[in-house]
């Protein structure tokens, strides 16, 4: 959400904010008695006086009372400077607050959030009802097929991962196991030795444990589906199974007795095959029905393995699996757009109450600069008022001197006092105490705004999730092949 006005709003509510005092000092401290020393006014009001200078009737300042209305002047022209720029430095702060500004883009964060979560659900709900049907056509097999066969009371046997790697790895052992326990008896008699008694071991055993899985498969497990036909070929499976081991091993048995004995010569395999066939229980030495049941056993052993590999019903554990794959697709789907609205819902809430903690802020540095303003005012008109009485000092000290001195009378002026004009700050009426009630007002009104704006958020939130759960409130009755119903619309969802 970089690029969103929540972000381009909260970057704007975490502009600096700093504080700045007011010295007492700004001003500096005009001291009279120094100028005074400095432009000599009693020795020079003395020796004016003596000479009756300035005349009785004049009504013009003389030299000096000029340099103190000029020191005067120039003291006052320089606090009003000071004054007028540390008022623009609060005057600058206040419009960097930029409170309208805010207020306008508050109220496009609210319309924007909703804006996003509308087209989410939107989004979503495309993409959930494409899943949502394709999860209807495999309900509708997975329905079917139950029903057909009568499988409506029971669910399939399904494997875990971990329970398939074990039974495959228990027929990969009997395998091995079996190739290990024929070859040692079969290795006496082998014209290669041990390598070629274990090839021919691994052979029987291979066809031992094959065919004792095809034939359980494709051919066993139909004994539990419905109709006599299926099975009679389950009954026959059975039958074939037990006839393939029996020779399958047998032949092991005889092959590993005739190797034993070291009867193989040219033209002898003929001759042991119809010994087979004539006598297959002919067997002389207990290693070769020793040899036989182990052979036996590890065949019934893949049998129950293979039985109890799925469930025992052909296919069902294949359509099982199919629904519960499109199933936990359809909730996933729905928990990850879910999460994403959780996401919206809570980034805008946070976002919300970090921009209502930033105006509180903003409101005290609001008052801040109103009362480093008003404090300037204030020491401004300390100052003023200081000048005034350094100005009455100032010309107490000449005028004091000069009648001292005279033998004729003082000018008028003499009995007057200096008045120093005040000159008014220019940028000192930016903001007016009511003017800044307005703009609190208006924080408040901003607040107000935002608890708003976050109830139309989670009442749009609490919609959207109820427009994906609608999605699964289906009519219990409908029969297969027909569109699903939609119930009532759910309640509003409680957050």
């Amino acid at each position: 959400m970089s690029n969103s006005a929540i972000s381009k709003l909260m970057e704007a509510f975490k502009t600096p904010q700093h504080d700045y005092k007011v010295n007492t000092e700004i001003f500096g401290q005009f001291d009279p008695d120094k100028v005074a020393k400095e432009l000599k006014l009693e020795k020079v009001g003395a020796e004016k006086g003596k000479l009756n200078q300035p005349a009785s009737k004049s009504q013009i300042p003389d030299e000096i009372e000029t340099q103190i209305q000029e020191r005067i002047e120039a003291a006052k022209a320089t606090a009003n400077e000071s004054a007028e720029n540390q008022i623009y430095t609060y005057n600058e702060r206040i419009s960097n607050l930029d409170f309208e500004g805010h207020f306008s883009e508050l109220r496009q964060a609210g319309p924007e959030a909703v804006s996003r979560i509308q087209g989410l659900v939107q989004t979503g709900l495309n993409e959930m009802n494409t899943r949502r049907r394709k999860l209807l056509d495999v309900e509708k097999e997975y329905k079917y097929f139950r029903e057909t066969n009568g499988l409506e009371n029971r669910t399939a046997k399904m494997t875990t991962s971990t329970g398939t790697f074990i039974r495959i790895l228990l027929i990969l052992i009997m395998v091995v196991s079996e190739t290990y326990f024929n070859g040692t008896y079969l290795a006496k008699g082998s014209t290669q030795g041990l390598i070629g008694g274990v090839f021919e071991a691994a052979t029987f055993a291979i066809l031992n444990i094959g065919f004792s899985i095809i034939l359980t498969v494709y051919v066993i497990k139909q004994i539990a589906r419905r109709g006599m036909a299926w099975k009679l070929i389950g009954l026959i499976g059975i039958v074939g199974w037990l006839v393939t081991v029996i020779v399958v091993n047998l032949m092991l048995a005889h092959f590993r007795e005739a190797s034993s004995l070291s009867i193989f010569e040219e033209g002898v395999g003929a001759d042991l095959i119809n010994q087979i066939l004539s006598n297959p229980l002919g067997l002389t030495q207990l290693e070769s029905w020793m040899l036989f049941g182990v052979g036996m056993l590890f065949a019934t052993i893949t049998l129950v393995d293979v039985i109890t590999f799925s469930d025992i019903y052909p296919g069902y554990t294949k359509v099982q699996k199919k629904w519960d794959e499109f199933t936990d697709d359809y909730k996933d789907e729905y928990d990850a757009l879910k999460e994403e609205l959780d996401d919206i819902k809570e980034e805008y809430a946070d976002v919300l109450k970090e921009i209502g903690n930033s105006l509180s802020a903003r409101l005290q540095h609001l008052d801040h600069i109103m009362s480093g303003r008003n404090r300037l005012q204030v020491l401004y008109d300390g100052h003023h008022e200081l000048l005034q009485r350094a100005a009455n000092a100032l010309f107490s000290y000449y005028y004091e001197a000069n009648r001292a001195a005279r033998t004729s009378a003082a000018p008028e002026r003499f009995n007057k006092r200096y008045i120093v004009a005040k000159l008014v700050l220019s940028s000192g009426k930016t903001i007016q105490p009511r003017e800044a009630q307005k703009i609190k007002d208006r924080i408040a009104e901003g607040k107000t705004i935002l608890d708003e704006q976050l109830k139309t958020v989670l009442d749009e939130y609490a919609k959207g999730i109820n427009q994906y759960r609608n999605l699964d409130i289906l009519n219990e009755e409908y029969e297969y092949g027909e569109e699903p119903k939609v119930k009532k619309e759910a309640e509003p969802v409680q957050e």
